[in-house]
């Protein structure tokens, strides 16, 4: 692995920018799943993502690598990174409220924080990362720990989201392998190599022509696939080769703010003085866990 970076002031606005992407993805599944199956949206988001991402290649004059080893690690990070996450979210959505999903994947820094010290040297633990991702899941826990107590979810559908945080982490991880690779590249590769298994499956399971959707979950669906997919995960693979999976990690916690801002607007559910107290709580938590880093000589990354 190469050496990462101390994040600087864009790496920041990079993080920003991909929570509140993601932050929006909830309610766009939400609204999918009312005519698409879990694993049609999975097949849709990483097949229309996948077109999209060549195609800025192509306009690019970039070239995938096609040695076996770069393929390999290509197909584990579109599986973790796309496949089996997008697949339990969308499962799991079916029974849990978007609030309490987007809690879930809050817990990607503790996953991301303990495979990161066995799988790097570079990026190990600390006890000012510990007590910031304490304190940053205890502004996420402030913010939607009434709905996770009271709200009837699903055990299983709960679950499913800690298994989606954990893929996520890994793949961060598995993204670190290929930093010597431009970020549209290592994106365009997990997502092309993905999609050669999606498509025959979604063409046999749920064929176009005969797939029936209102307009409203098209265009959610479309959004799903140009906004949290693609460009989404190239801002990640931007963020992950500069600055590592554990600062990465940190949007876990942003996410579910984004996506309480994002109710508020579209939904009109305005927001307490618990989303204002959380929000200290997060972006503390995120300063605590970035101080006294240390880290090796930073390496040159487009």
């Amino acid at each position: 692995m190469t050496s990462i970076n101390k994040p600087a002031p864009t790496d920041y606005g990079r993080l920003l920018m991909v929570s509140a992407i993601w932050g929006s993805s909830f309610i766009c599944i939400d609204i999918a799943l009312a005519d698409f199956s879990p694993l049609a949206i999975t097949c849709w988001r990483v097949i229309l993502a996948a077109v999209a991402i060549i195609l800025l290649c192509g306009y690019s004059k970039l070239t995938i690598p096609t040695d076996r080893s770069t393929l390999g690690l290509f197909a584990l990070i579109g599986v973790l990174n796309s496949l089996i996450p997008f697949t339990l979210i969308g499962w799991g959505q079916q029974t849990v409220d978007s609030a309490v999903a987007a809690l879930l994947i809050a817990t990607t820094p503790f996953s991301t924080l303990l495979l990161s010290h066995f799988m790097t040297g570079d990026d190990r633990f600390s006890w000012n990362r510990m007590s910031g991702v304490v304190i940053g899941f205890f502004g996420v826990a402030l913010l939607f720990g009434h709905e996770l107590v009271f709200s009837g979810n699903s055990a299983m559908g709960m679950l499913a989201m800690l298994l989606a945080a954990c893929c996520y982490s890994f793949s961060s991880l598995l993204i670190r392998r290929l930093a010597h690779l431009p970020s549209l590249i290592i994106v365009a590769g997990s997502l092309l190599v993905t999609s050669i298994v999606l498509v025959p499956l979604l063409l046999w399971l749920y064929p176009p022509w005969e797939q029936q959707a209102s307009t409203r979950s098209i265009l959610a669906l479309g959004f799903l696939a140009i906004g949290p997919t693609a460009i989404a995960y190239v801002l990640r693979a931007q963020i992950v080769r500069r600055t590592g999976a554990v600062f990465m990690s940190n949007a876990g916690y942003l996410i579910p703010l984004f996506a309480a801002l994002w109710s508020w607007i579209f939904l009109s559910e305005v927001p307490t003085t618990v989303m204002c107290v959380a929000m200290v709580l997060i972006f503390l938590g995120i300063f605590l866990g970035q101080r006294r880093t240390r880290v090796k000589a930073p390496v040159n990354v487009a």
